[in-house]
């Protein structure tokens, strides 16, 4: 495959915002056709992008032309799509978060390794180039022995009508914000952490979780502290501590295309602000996905995916809320 040919199955608002608007921008992906349960729908989203339109997700998955599926749907519906998508033989790139829990996640990699294709996690803000510059800083003594890792996302309480509020779709601040923060942790301190304790606070009206802390810890000692929900002044950054040194970041997670990002780096007597070009994460997210796809190569992928699902309900085991 020279070029990625994508079906959409949904047609969210951050989709229509963001992903497809992107991938419209790169060369490495094509959208195909779009699939919505409303026929109306479908075809003014079809209409705008320039792709065809179909009213069934099962209609969706019978074509030939289509390599991928990009699936914006909420959390709790992606089981039930996911695997038939599998059986079909498209490859998926799922936002987050990809699972409700983890058994549900492993029945999905269970068929994704069975049929050898590729689940991504759509956390495209891993692929902007402030990441690659964080990560070098971590790593080249600047900042001492970083030994802990603070992250925080959270937003203003959101309207009660969101699907984020929704048990049955999957909702609550864990599944959505707190995944940025356990991908966060895999990223810069590994994959098979502990998580030392956690906290849920529930929301009454709904019976779903609005906001969250964790403590985890990886195998060399190293601790990162995370705190994440839907109820809070917004919040967007990640701080590394070290013993020579600090690193604070702002918009961390959610860069625009065209926004400057600024890495602060403290030292004794010394303050440094780095500031690094603007950046497409969006664009650079289907590149990822599909440069994956051409190698064949996809058991990071899958590795990684388990292992976020396990901190997921570690975290949520650990608050003692079922």
């Amino acid at each position: 495959m020279s070029v990625l040919r994508i079906g959409m199955m949904g047609c969210s608002g951050f989709a229509q915002r963001a992903m497809i608007p992107a991938q419209v921008e790169c060369s490495t992906a094509q959208l195909i056709c779009v699939a919505s349960r409303n026929k109306e729908k479908a075809k003014q989203v079809a209409e705008q992008f320039g792709c065809d339109a179909v009213a069934d997700y099962d209609a969706l998955l019978t074509r030939n032309d289509i390599d991928a599926i990009y699936m914006p749907l909420p959390t709790g519906l992606h089981e039930h799509w996911c695997i038939p998508a599998l059986e079909s033989g498209k490859h998926l790139l799922v936002e987050k978060s990809f699972a409700q829990n983890h058994a549900s996640a492993k029945r999905m990699l269970d068929m994704a390794k069975k049929n050898n294709l590729l689940i991504e996690e759509n956390f495209q803000f891993q692929t902007h180039g402030q990441w690659s510059e964080i990560k070098r800083l971590m790593e080249s003594g600047k900042l001492g022995d970083v030994h802990l890792v603070r992250s925080t996302f959270g937003f203003p309480p959101l309207p009660k009508d969101n699907f984020r509020w929704n048990k049955s779709l999957g909702g609550g601040a864990l599944l959505d914000a707190g995944a940025y923060m356990t991908k966060v942790a895999q990223l810069l301190l590994g994959t098979e952490l502990e998580v030392l304790g956690a906290s849920l606070q529930i929301d009454t009206e709904t019976e779903v979780d609005k906001y969250g802390e964790a403590m985890l810890r990886n195998k060399t000692g190293q601790v990162a502290q995370v705190a994440f929900g839907f109820d809070y002044f917004y919040q967007c950054r990640v701080e590394l501590l070290g013993t020579k040194g600090k690193l604070s970041t702002n918009r961390v997670f959610t860069a625009p295309p065209e926004f400057e990002t600024i890495l602060v780096v403290e030292r004794q007597n010394e303050k440094e602000e780095i500031l690094l070009p603007a950046d497409n994460h969006y664009i650079n997210m289907w590149n990822k996905f599909s440069a994956t796809i051409q190698s064949g190569d996809y058991a990071e992928d899958w590795n990684l995916l388990l292992d976020q699902s396990r901190l997921l309900e570690e975290i949520r085991s650990k608050s003692g809320v079922g």
